[in-house]
């Protein structure tokens, strides 16, 4: 996500604590969500401890073990299901 903000020159936290509270507070509802957006996980109202960038149409990027990943939000995706009930707030940075 830092690195995606980098490239136009827009400084953000490194860490997944500090992208949770960057910006400004969005409803965590997929209507109201736009590309650019932070999503911000964690486990049972924990400290945040993933983040991923919305791309549009319900789906976001974010780092695996693998590399980048392409995840959906959705219980109708297996891996899917599993970031949508840790999925805890909405950071945007630009409008």
């Amino acid at each position: 996500i830092q690195f995606a903000y980098g490239r136009f020159n827009i400084p953000i936290p490194r860490t997944a604590v500090g992208q949770a509270t960057a910006g400004v507070a969005i409803n965590r509802t997929l209507d109201d969500l736009l590309p650019g957006d932070i999503l911000v996980f964690a486990e049972h109202d924990a400290e945040p401890t993933h983040v991923g960038l919305y791309v549009g149409d319900g789906k976001f990027i974010h780092s695996a073990s693998r590399g980048v990943r392409l995840s959906q939000l959705s219980e109708d995706d297996t891996e899917g299901r599993l970031w949508l009930r840790h999925w805890t707030a909405v950071r945007r940075i630009v409008e």
